[in-house]
């Protein structure tokens, strides 16, 4: 085969090979992120705060387009402290936190909202956490080790921008936890919003560069064949 010849069959491979990686689910890898959390008792806000998190991926489909699958961690984060005490608590940490697809997920709603952007509504999702929390005066004592208590339906709302690399995520309820069991008229219920950037795309990225790099080897070898 001439050098033409095999410069014009690595094209149109390459073609392919990045129609298919397009046409495929890629999964994004996030090195680090962070949630904003609130929580709120009836009218009052109880916490504002904003928290690093430890990364995420998440499987995207725009061919379909889906949100196939995802999977959000957090490390445990340095004492928060409320706004107004909660249950005979001022300050609480999160130990850890996971939110993953749950039962019957299902992309409810996805739409493109601009250029490699598209909004998605999907859930509902599994959320799994511990928490310990205090009060600064020592009364009453701490506490530790608290399972998150969630058993709502939890739904994600959202955007993924494959062009920038940002993921986002609004409005994820993390607890809801039950005020007359603490002393309190009101429940708490616990709110974040995430984002990420600079993912790293998975496996359709890995394939155009392992095609490059053959191309350029067989160019090269081409050229050495003719001196």
């Amino acid at each position: 085969m001439g050098s033409r010849q095999v410069r014009l069959f690595l094209g149109l491979s390459l073609l392919v090979i990045a129609g298919s990686a397009q046409a495929t689910p890629t999964t994004y890898y996030f090195n680090s992120g962070s949630a904003h959390i609130t929580a709120t008792a009836g009218a009052s806000l109880i916490v504002s705060e904003t928290i690093s998190l430890d990364g995420a991926w998440v499987t995207f489909d725009s061919a379909l387009p889906e949100v196939i699958g995802f999977s959000i961690t957090a490390p445990q984060s340095d004492p928060i402290a409320m706004l107004t005490p909660y249950g005979g608590f001022d300050t609480f940490v999160v130990e850890s936190a996971t939110v993953t697809p749950g039962t019957s997920y299902s992309n409810f709603s996805i739409a493109p909202t601009g250029p490699n952007t598209w909004g998605f509504l999907v859930g509902p999702v599994d959320v799994a956490g511990v928490y310990s929390a205090s009060h600064t005066s020592g009364t009453p004592p701490p506490v530790s080790n608290i399972p998150v208590p969630f058993t709502g339906m939890s739904f994600l709302n959202g955007s993924i921008n494959t062009d920038t690399l940002t993921f986002e995520l609004l409005g994820v309820t993390l607890a809801e936890l039950n005020g007359a069991a603490l002393g309190e008229t009101d429940d708490l219920i616990v709110k974040a919003d995430i984002t990420w950037s600079g993912a790293i795309p998975e496996p359709g990225t890995g394939i155009l560069l392992g095609s490059g790099l053959i191309g350029l080897a067989i160019r090269r070898r081409s050229a050495a064949r003719r001196i």
